[in-house]
């Protein structure tokens, strides 16, 4: 059975909606990606979009194969709605490898559906992100983000 690491910065963070979707991922730690800065789309959810300064913290997840497919199903990638692309991300505790990311095709700027940001809000403080992240997240809730 292969195993991949899969870096979540959205909604997958949230560790009730990974154990629904996937039932034997396991959460390894926090981690970031760097040159890339967290987004809502016009279809109202998270993806992340090139920028030089940006950084992106997320949660780090090991993924067994079947677990990748139902990711794949829940993101749309057969739709098109995200593609799968290979970041380096590094762990919190200083670690860098290579994991698999979910990129909205659609980059346009929106607004988040209704509670959307709520959880990734919660998982952003849950795993101790950075003040300054969970408030750049929280500005994604204000009524004209």
């Amino acid at each position: 059975m292969s195993e991949r690491y899969y870096f979540a910065y959205g909604s997958n963070m949230n560790e009730s909606q990974m154990a629904r979707r996937c039932c034997s991922a396991q959460k390894v730690s926090s981690a970031t990606i760097r040159g890339w800065k967290f987004h809502i789309n016009s279809r109202g959810v998270a993806t992340v979009i090139p920028e030089e300064e940006g950084i992106v913290y997320g949660i780090l997840w090991v993924l067994a194969e079947e677990d990748e497919q139902a990711l794949d199903t829940c993101e749309g990638v057969q739709s098109g709605f995200y593609y799968k692309k290979e970041f380096e991300v590094q762990t919190d505790d200083g670690r860098s490898c290579a994991a698999l990311v979910y990129v909205a095709s659609d980059s346009q700027r929106g607004v988040p559906r209704d509670g959307y940001m709520a959880g990734i809000v919660e998982a952003a403080m849950e795993n101790g992100f950075p003040s300054w992240y969970v408030e750049e997240l929280q500005e994604w809730c204000a009524p004209n983000a």
